[in-house]
C-alpha cells in the first residue's frame, strides 16, 4: 500500500524541485544581467576617464597659433600641464568598403594626449602611420595593420585603436582618427599649420576649477568660436547620450528579476506547505529544531546551489556581450574582471 502512494508523493516532489530550480535560475539570471548592466555601464566613464587620463577642461576653439594659445594658459593659476592639437573636420576617409566623408583628424604633438590606447601604440614621428577609434575599427572591420585612406594623405597604415571619452565614438558620432604632428612636418618638409583649435588642461586641484575657468574667460579674448567643457560637463553630455538606453536596459532587469522573485517566493510557499506534514511527524518523533532547520537547509541547497550558479553565468554571458558592445560606443572600456566581485 504505501508504495503506490509514495510514488505521487515523490513525483510531486520532483516537479516542485523543478519549478524551485527554474524559478531560481531565472531570478539568479536576472540579477546577473542587472549587475552587469550596473556595473559596467555606470561605471564606465570613470573607468573611460582614468585610462585616458582625461583633462579637467577641455577648450575648442577656431583656429589659432600655438603661441597665442599657449602664452594665455601659461596665465592661468593652478595648471599641471596643458596640450593642444589641431582638429580638422569634414575629412574624407575609407577603408574597404566603408567610407566617410565628414571623419575628424586630430592632429596631436608631444604630452598628455587625453585618449587611451587600447590596442597597439600611439603615432610615432614616422610618416604612414594613423590611429583610429576603436568604434571605427570595430563597425568597418579594420584589424591592427590594416590601411586607412585619407583623403590628401593617401594610404596610412593603422597602428593603434584608441578610445577617448570626450565624446561618444561611431557610428552615433563622427568616425575620428589621430596624425602625428612631427611626422606630417617631417613628411612635407616643414612646418605645416602651425595653428591649434583644442586645448587641453590639467589642474593641480580639481578643487580650484571654478577660478580657472573665471580667469580662462578674462584671459580668452580674441579668440573666436570658444567652448570650454570640464571633465563633469563631458560626463553629464554622455548620460544624456546614452541615458534613456541605460536606464531602460537596466529598468527591465530589475522589473524582470522582481517578477522571477515573485514566482521563486511564490513557488517556495507552495513547496513548504508541502513539506509542513512531514516536518511535524519529525518534531512529533522528538527530532530536535536544529535537525530539522539543517535537514530543510541542506535538501534546499542540493537545488538551489546548481540552479542559482546555472542562472548566475547564464544571465552574465547573456549581457556582457551586448553591454560591452554599447560601451564601445561610448568610448568606454569593459568591466573585465572587476565584474567577478559583485
Amino acid at each position: 500500500m504505501s508504495g503506490p502512494r509514495a510514488l505521487p508523493r515523490l513525483s510531486r516532489r520532483r516537479r516542485g524541485a523543478v519549478r524551485s530550480a527554474l524559478g531560481i535560475t531565472v531570478a539568479a539570471a536576472m540579477l546577473s544581467a542587472a549587475l552587469v548592466l550596473a556595473d559596467s555601464l555606470g561605471g564606465g566613464f570613470e573607468r573611460a576617464a582614468r585610462a585616458a587620463d582625461l583633462p579637467d577642461v577641455i577648450v575648442r576653439f577656431d583656429p589659432v597659433s600655438y603661441a597665442r594659445v599657449a602664452s594665455r594658459i601659461q596665465a592661468l593659476p593652478d595648471i599641471a600641464a596643458f596640450s593642444t592639437r589641431l582638429e580638422v573636420t569634414g575629412v574624407g576617409i575609407n577603408a574597404g568598403a566603408h567610407h566617410n566623408t565628414q571623419a575628424s583628424a586630430e592632429v596631436v604633438g608631444a604630452g598628455r594626449r587625453g585618449y587611451a590606447i587600447v590596442v597597439g601604440r600611439n603615432v610615432s614621428a614616422r610618416f604612414g602611420e594613423v590611429v583610429i577609434e576603436r568604434g571605427v575599427a570595430q563597425a568597418w572591420g579594420v584589424s591592427l595593420g590594416g590601411i586607412l585612406h585619407v583623403s590628401g594623405l593617401g594610404p596610412l597604415r593603422v597602428v593603434g585603436f584608441a578610445e577617448a571619452p570626450d565624446d561618444v565614438g561611431y557610428p552615433l558620432g563622427v568616425p575620428r582618427f589621430y596624425l602625428s604632428r612631427a611626422a606630417l612636418e617631417a613628411h612635407f618638409g616643414r612646418e605645416i599649420n602651425p595653428q591649434v583649435s583644442v586645448a587641453e588642461l590639467w589642474l593641480r586641484n580639481p578643487r580650484y576649477l571654478n577660478r580657472v575657468l573665471v580667469q580662462a574667460r578674462v584671459t580668452s579674448f580674441g579668440l573666436r568660436g570658444l567652448r570650454v567643457i570640464t571633465r563633469s560637463g563631458v560626463r553629464v553630455l554622455l548620460d544624456q547620450a546614452a541615458g534613456i538606453v541605460i536606464d531602460l536596459l537596466v529598468a527591465l532587469s530589475v522589473f524582470a528579476l522582481a517578477t522571477a522573485t515573485v514566482v521563486l517566493a511564490a513557488s517556495a510557499r507552495a513547496e513548504l506547505q508541502r513539506q509542513l506534514p512531514a516536518i511535524g511527524i519529525n518534531r512529533a518523533l522528538g527530532a530536535p529544531r536544529g535537525y530539522v532547520v539543517t535537514q530543510q537547509v541542506r535538501e534546499a541547497a542540493i537545488t538551489a546551489v546548481p540552479a542559482a550558479t546555472v542562472g548566475i553565468l547564464a544571465g552574465a554571458l547573456a549581457t556582457i556581450g551586448p553591454s560591452d558592445r554599447l560601451l564601445v560606443l561610448l568610448n568606454e572600456p569593459p568591466a573585465g574582471s572587476a565584474l567577478v566581485l559583485p
